[in-house]
Order: C-alpha cells, then sequence, then structure tokens
C-alpha cells in the first residue's frame, strides 16, 4: 500500500485533514487518567504522532507499525520516542503495558477471523491485568447500505513544496459473514498522479462482541466519536473500551 511506503513521508500532512487530532489525544488523555494508565504501546501508529503528543503530556509510550517506511519517518522525526516494526497479528512485547491503543482504521485491515482473533490474543498478552485497550473500527452498517462510492476529491494540502490532492472511492465486496470494501485512491502530487488500493474489514459491534467472546478482554464503552457519544448503530465507526479480565 503506497500510503505506508512510497507516500509515507506525507501521511500524517494527508490524513490529518478528516482527522480531529486534538480529541482524539484528549480523549485519550481523560481516559487514561481515569484508569491510572502511565504506560501504552501504539499498535499501528504511523509515523508517530499520538505517541510524541502522548508522550509529551507524561506518559510513556511504545509505537509500533508494520510499515518500515512508517517507522523509520517516526524515528526521524521523533527520535526521542521508542518504535518498533511490528504487525499487531505477532507483535509480542517484551514487557506488559497499562494500555494499548490502535486508530486510524488500523484494525481494519485484518480481514479474516483468524487475523482478528491472533491481534486480540497478542493485545491481551501485551497487558497487565486489568489494562485498557481502545479499538477505533470502522462500523459496518453504514458501508452495507452505501454499498459504493466514487472516487471524488476528499483533501487538499500542501505538504513544504508539495501540493497533494487525494481523491478517494469505494465498493463493497463482501457483504456475508464479514464485510469488506475496496477503497481505491488516487494522490496527485504537484503533476505526479499516484493510485492506491486498500482492503478493509468493518464490523457490526454485535459480531465484534461476538468475536471478544473468546477472549480475556470485556467491552467497558463504546462511542461514535472522541466526544465520547454513545454508539450509533448508523455511526461511520466504533470506538471500543476494553479492559483485559483479571481471569
Amino acid at each position: 500500500m503506497k500510503l505506508y511506503s512510497e507516500l509515507a513521508e506525507y501521511y500524517f500532512d494527508i490524513e490529518r485533514p478528516a482527522r480531529k487530532f486534538d480529541q482524539e489525544t484528549q480523549f485519550l488523555d481523560r481516559l487514561f487518567r481515569k484508569y491510572r494508565i502511565k504506560s501504552f504501546l501504539d499498535l499501528g501508529c504511523g509515523t508517530g504522532e499520538h505517541v510524541t503528543h502522548l508522550q509529551a503530556l507524561g506518559y510513556r509510550p511504545k509505537g509500533v507499525d508494520s510499515s518500515a517506511k512508517m517507522i523509520e519517518v517516526a524515528k526521524k522525526r521523533y527520535a526521542h520516542c521508542k518504535f518498533d516494526v511490528g504487525t499487531m497479528q505477532s507483535y509480542r512485547s517484551e514487557e506488559q503495558w497499562d494500555g494499548i491503543i490502535s486508530l486510524f482504521g488500523s484494525f481494519n485491515y485484518l480481514l479474516s477471523n483468524e487475523e482478528v482473533n491472533m491481534a486480540l490474543k497478542k493485545i491481551e498478552m501485551n497487558l497487565k491485568p486489568a489494562g485498557i485497550a481502545v479499538l477505533e473500527i470502522w462500523n459496518a452498517e453504514p458501508l452495507r447500505k452505501i454499498k459504493r462510492k466514487p472516487i471524488g476529491p476528499v483533501t487538499q494540502i500542501k505538504s513544504k513544496a508539495t501540493a497533494i490532492q487525494r481523491n478517494r472511492g469505494f465498493r463493497l465486496i463482501r457483504a456475508d459473514q464479514s464485510t469488506v470494501v475496496e477503497v481505491n485512491y488516487v494522490y496527485s502530487l504537484n503533476s505526479k498522479e499516484i493510485k492506491d488500493k486498500h482492503l478493509m474489514r468493518a464490523f457490526f459491534l454485535s459480531e465484534f462482541q461476538k468475536i471478544l467472546a473468546a477472549h480475556r478482554l470485556e467491552i467497558l464503552n463504546v462511542y461514535s466519536n472522541f466526544n465520547e457519544m454513545k454508539f450509533r448503530s448508523n455511526a461511520s465507526r466504533m470506538i471500543l473500551v476494553l479492559k483485559k479480565k483479571s481471569t
């Protein structure tokens, strides 16, 4: 996926207009204070913006991403922070953490139940007893209704001397036991055009609850956004706050 390799240098600038970074970090700060989280893993950390921001607030984080190029950029920008290359299905930390976060739809790249269960098992293993996990996941219900959206412009930014326009569209390619969409991007960088395709899985809340039943993770809260609005079935995403069970 070119967004995480060829475009890694521009990744956060490209994503930021569609995100509410301050709301996300404020939400995490409130949550971490509530549950006395001091250390955390960021799975799918990208180029490390959440890691460096929350470290500046006094937390002890470590960022993990499957893209070596993204981690290369993160280490170059934030040399004072800790980063590692690894997938959420296989990453085993040398220590257990108070918290684990996975934002920006990183979890949606796990297409099979096997991959999902492997990732949840590793989250269990990497969390301390009673540790907290925060997963931001696409909600399947609106995608099943919309089914397809033609490619069109979504953001236009300038990163240093490079003007970047992002065009995006998607189509539902699987709607049986699971919900999988093909997301197509066209990036215009000055006079250069880059096409990129991502396969991503969305979940119904009830579907994810059934998957969690096989793990030592319980749901504390589910939100529609980082302002802590309670989850609605028509929301584009779900933000799950999970707790590792003691037994």
